[in-house]
């Protein structure tokens, strides 16, 4: 068959790959002049099982009320915004009762544990580079409260496959040296073991040539205007230099997936919240992180990323506006020097960059069918992106061979949302 994948960041490329695998003729429309410049660009880089908790925990509202005027807020939402997310805005607060929460957890630690396993096959299979370590994340706590609870509340997950290690504050220290600065604020720690780092650009980057070399054809610079559709089927999409034409469509652009398909009627639950990353480059020696350190306070990570520190976080509900809050990059500088105090890190010379997570009402991505007999989507990962890339570009590419999937498909399907 010949598909169309519209979107070449981490989810459109893994699933242009997977496709192809499968001797499907695979063409990608993607607006900017190369893979993953958009949400995958200067992500968190982490492939995290970990964290599968959608952002709408119980009594998150809340937390968003309070968020109003505030900068330093982990989860904010701006006044500007409320009007695009009224609807959603209810599906995301309804999806937030501890039953519902459980639930999407659990239908996210399945994909993220699954997706993991293709991933390692992926770079086993294509022999791609893109930094990967495998060291796990260390999640710091400053309360022995905080700790037992998280350890409480991890028993769910420990029965789905995911493993953990408390640590005290002394094994903490001894996992991770450059902590040692702070070790008198520490309670203790859990390591995660099945957690992975890597650079999701250079991925995109790598796998995208990988899979031109392979037959996938790329369109870069290339701005859909127009999907065109007849007797319930699209029939080709328009763009501001030609026009394509399929027998399959996949939409995998993230949170602009909304507006796109708007003029078919569909009305997407998926809206972006922004989120930031700071990264300072050229660190060496002693004062660098060897593991990635998660502080579940700011909804924010510490990442060793080669000779760099990249700190990400936050999430932000601004609309589509990508403007870099300077009191919002402060923040993470600030994360970033409370974590490392003596690493000598200069906020000056540190990189910064946001972008547009796609966000399900439920926290869950959207993976399969649409309302039109040929239309797929591959979105609304949140958070989770480059955790789950791989393995819901697999589960797309069985779902639309007609192949069974290794996961079972329907929590992940639009149709849950009615």
């Amino acid at each position: 068959m010949r598909v169309i994948v519209i979107g070449a960041g981490l989810v459109g490329i893994s699933s242009a790959y997977f496709l192809r695998l499968r001797g499907h003729d695979v063409t990608v429309i993607e607006r900017e002049k190369g893979p993953g410049l958009q949400t995958s660009f200067a992500n968190g880089a982490l492939v995290t099982p970990s964290m599968p908790e959608p952002w709408n925990a119980p009594g998150c509202w809340r937390v968003l009320l309070a968020s109003l005027g505030r900068s330093d807020a982990a989860l904010q939402l701006r006044v500007r915004a409320l009007p695009a997310l009224m609807g959603w805005g209810v599906r995301f607060l309804r999806n937030s009762s501890p039953e519902r929460y459980h639930e999407s957890t659990i239908r996210n630690v399945r994909l993220a544990l699954f997706s993991l396993e293709v991933l390692q096959n992926l770079r086993r299979q294509t022999g791609i580079e893109y930094d990967a370590t495998s060291r796990g994340t260390l999640k710091l706590f400053r309360s022995s409260e905080a700790l037992n609870d998280t350890i409480r509340a991890a028993d769910r997950l420990l029965a789905e496959g995911l493993k953990l290690r408390r640590l005290s504050r002394d094994e903490t220290i001894q996992l991770e040296p450059a902590l040692a600065g702070i070790g008198d604020q520490l309670a203790g720690a859990i390591h995660y073991g099945v957690d992975e780092t890597g650079d999701a650009h250079r991925f995109c980057e790598r796998l995208a040539e990988h899979a031109q070399h392979h037959g996938v054809i790329f369109s870069f610079g290339t701005s859909v205007s127009r999907l065109e559709a007849r007797s319930g089927r699209l029939t080709a999409v328009q763009t501001d230099k030609e026009r394509f034409a399929a027998d399959q469509y996949v939409v995998a652009a993230g949170s602009y997936s909304t507006p796109l398909l708007r003029s078919l009627g569909l009305r997407l639950p998926v809206r972006p919240a922004k989120g930031y990353s700071v990264t300072f480059e050229g660190l060496r020696g002693a004062s660098a992180l060897s593991i990635p350190i998660v502080d579940d306070d700011m909804h924010a990570a510490v990442v060793p990323l080669g000779h760099a520190i990249r700190v990400a976080g936050t999430a932000e509900f601004d609309g589509f506006d990508l403007t870099l809050r300077p009191e919002r990059i402060r923040n993470l500088t600030n994360l970033a020097q409370k974590i490392l105090p003596h690493a000598s890190l200069d906020p000056a010379s540190a990189r910064a960059w946001c972008g547009l997570r796609p966000m399900s009402p439920d926290g869950v991505p959207i993976i399969g069918p649409a309302v039109m007999s040929n239309l797929w989507l591959n979105t609304g990962h949140g958070h989770l992106g480059w955790t789950m890339a791989a393995g819901s570009g697999q589960l797309l590419a069985d779902l639309i061979s007609g192949e069974t999937p290794t996961l079972d498909p329907r929590p992940y399907s639009l149709a849950r949302f009615g």
